[in-house]
């Protein structure tokens, strides 16, 4: 069964972008917008996980109330009770995980609460269909070959 470490995003120790604590809104939100992506992981200095900030966290908890985006920061708005999985978790359950408690992100971390990567459901939707790709592959090279060898004896 195919793993989150199995990602290719993961393998490859691509960067993921993040922020500290005591960035502003307006920084997380203008990266977001130029990578085109759906949410950050929010570190201390050491590396450890401390939340995540969202687009839904930022129209919810910033935009829906009036807040100005440069005077408020990541820790003010961000998510703190993240869900997050380690290497060995199947990719099954990073999509259940996803699903049971309506996320599209998961940081994955190591022991010490460490960020290694951050995933997204797309990440394990492209991981899934790669694998799915290559099986088929190599069914068809199995019903060729073993034909051919029975013939060639």
């Amino acid at each position: 069964m195919s793993k989150v470490g199995n990602i290719k995003k993961v393998q490859l120790n691509a960067a993921c972008k993040y922020f500290g604590p005591d960035s502003t809104v307006s920084e997380i939100a203008d990266m977001m917008d130029l990578e085109d992506i759906g949410a950050v992981p929010i570190l201390n200095d050491k590396g450890n996980l401390l939340g995540v900030v969202s687009e839904r966290d930022i129209v919810r908890k910033l935009v829906k109330s009036g807040r100005d985006s440069d005077l408020v920061t990541a820790k003010d708005i961000m998510t703190t009770k993240v869900i997050s999985v380690s290497l060995n978790t199947s990719l099954v359950e990073a999509l259940r995980l996803m699903k049971i408690n309506n996320i599209r992100h998961l940081p994955i971390v190591d022991d010490q609460n460490c960020l290694i990567n951050f995933i997204s459901h797309r990440d394990i939707i492209n991981t899934s269909q790669a694998s799915f790709k290559f099986n088929w592959l190599l069914l068809g090279f199995a019903v060729l070959a073993i034909p051919a060898i029975f013939l060639i004896n």
